[in-house]
């Protein structure tokens, strides 16, 4: 997460001022044309390399109109990766700096593309040829979202795919075949190794085996767990015809949400099908082409998959269709891998337990003891002013550490923060987490009074009592935890400093910040 005076809150701006707002470094800039890298296509990862002197690169992925599509940049060293998508047109798509704030990392999920064509994927650092993050980067696009669940491409003798129904399912000569007997047979391959799926993609290559008289097969999605209900779901159903058309099954029957419908892509006796699923929404394609979408609230928990082939009560002779390069994706969200996102002991009051929660993460490795505990203390003021308080002794330095408390604020004004110091030296030099009573949490860090790092976002906090926050340091990377989610993950230039806690009053009005089961806990190394 990145900020400046102008883009934050106003108790982040109180911050800034105390701490020589002016001094910010300028807002981010458009990156600069780096040299042409070569294609990009679904599922081989590509490198490259971003510094001063190559700011960006660009790498071309060729489309279909309302494909939906996830891209990946993840970067090495301190390389902070921007992703920018340009149309065909020459018109910038989409573009992403961080997918959320504990990362670094660029991504895009489930991006729509509006036209048949190339598209220009730039990967840049942050603020182009002005920015001061270089390394090494890797770039990947896959269809629908960005984490892949499960990729078959059928080339063992085995399978986890099991058959259900009158037909048979079996690998045979690198594909999956399913074959359904004839006079209305049905026969269903669902995978046993696969998590229920809410929101995901889901994607197949089929082509018929021999010549069938008629054949219908397709993707089955959010079909439930529960035992007896394996035909239950939405079915996405294609047939020799040509045609295409959606069913939905439940608990009181089954209704017909596209009934059968011709469509140019699908007049070739081979199909590459997907379903992605988001929500109440349900998109279908077939070859490429976006066929058509249906809004649906029937079945909206998680559920299982299936590839169905079925033949027509009129027709004596069996259908056999082979399966190809399975593919399910789902929503990534973040690349983030490290702390806890959420700490179940956070409200212990017991602080041991929850430094035994993040010392079982395997992410921190705390010392033998704690290295200080204070019950409570209290900070007030009446007017524009922030106010800082050390605790411990003169000699207690802490590099890398974990520290936590209870705060609690209370102000006749409009907006008033309590929080913690950290690696303090003097009000020059200083880092700082804390709250406001705007419903807000920032990070910041002076440098010889410039505000190198100064963060701020919102968050829900506890309306009925304290709310505890936790400070992770270690080096560089820079943890807070509020009410035991992880709220921020920031680079701040490691030292060491005396742990103390803060008041910041933007208005001329009556502040009080009551800070409790304060604790310090130093990590091992």
């Amino acid at each position: 997460m990145k900020s400046t005076c102008a883009q934050t809150a106003t108790l982040a701006r109180l911050v800034a001022l105390v701490l020589v707002c002016g001094l910010l470094p300028a807002g981010a800039v458009r990156a600069q044309g780096g040299l042409a890298a070569g294609a990009l296509t679904f599922f081989e990862p590509v490198r490259g390399t971003l510094s001063a002197a190559n700011p960006s690169d660009d790498w071309v992925l060729d489309g279909s109109a309302g494909q939906p599509v996830a891209l990946l940049a993840t970067g090495d060293g301190d390389l902070d990766p921007v992703l920018e998508v340009i149309g065909p047109d020459g018109a910038l798509l989409a573009e992403n700096d961080d997918m959320d704030s504990l990362v670094r990392d660029a991504g895009l999920e489930a991006l729509v593309l509006p036209s048949d064509g190339a598209y220009t994927v730039r990967v840049r650092r942050y603020e182009g040829a002005g920015g001061a993050t270089a390394g090494a980067y890797e770039l990947i696009a896959l269809p629908g979202f960005g984490e892949i669940v499960r990729r078959d491409t059928f080339s063992e003798n085995e399978t986890t795919w099991i058959a259900v129904g009158d037909g048979s399912v079996a690998p045979a000569q690198g594909y999956l075949r399913l074959r359904a007997p004839g006079g209305g047979g049905r026969v269903l391959a669902v995978p046993t190794d696969t998590p229920p799926l809410k929101d995901f993609y889901f994607q197949a290559d089929t082509r018929l085996f021999g010549t069938p008289s008629y054949a219908e097969l397709g993707l089955m999605v959010r079909m439930p767990v529960q035992p007896g209900a394996v035909h239950q779901g939405y079915t996405f159903k294609v047939n020799t015809a040509g045609q295409w058309s959606v069913v939905v099954a439940d608990a009181s029957g089954e209704f017909v949400l596209q009934s059968w419908r011709a469509a140019p892509s699908l007049e070739a006796q081979r199909w590459t099908l997907g379903v992605l699923v988001q929500d109440t929404t349900l998109s279908f394609y077939g070859n490429g082409a976006l066929l058509g979408t249906v809004t649906d609230g029937r079945l909206v928990d998680a559920g299982t998959v299936g590839l169905m082939v079925a033949t027509d009560p009129g027709q004596d002779d069996q259908a056999t269709v082979l399966f190809d390069n399975v593919v399910i994706t789902r929503r990534l969200g973040t690349t983030y891998r490290g702390l806890p996102l959420t700490l179940t002991e956070w409200a212990n009051p017991d602080f041991r337990r929850v430094v035994a929660e993040l010392a079982a993460s395997g992410h921190v490795e705390p010392a033998p003891a704690h290295a200080l505990y204070l019950n409570s203390r209290a900070l007030d003021a009446m007017d524009r002013l922030s106010r800082f308080e050390l605790i411990g002794s003169e000699r207690a330095l802490y590099g890398d550490f974990m520290l936590g408390a209870a705060v609690l604020i209370s102000t006749e004004g409009e907006s008033a923060g309590c929080g913690l110091l950290f690696r303090y030296q003097d009000e020059r030099n200083l880092d700082m987490a804390y709250i406001d009573s705007g419903g807000g949490f920032g990070i910041v860090q002076a440098q010889d009074a410039a505000l190198t790092t100064n963060v701020y976002d919102r968050i829900r906090l506890n309306e009925a009592g304290p709310d505890r926050l936790l400070v992770i340091a270690q080096g560089e990377r820079v943890t807070l935890y509020v009410n035991g989610a992880l709220v921020a993950r920031e680079t701040l230039a490691p030292s060491v400093g005396r742990a103390g806690l803060a008041l910041l009053n933007y208005d001329d009005a009556v502040t009080h910040c009551l800070v409790g089961d304060i604790w310090v806990w130093l990590l091992a190394g």
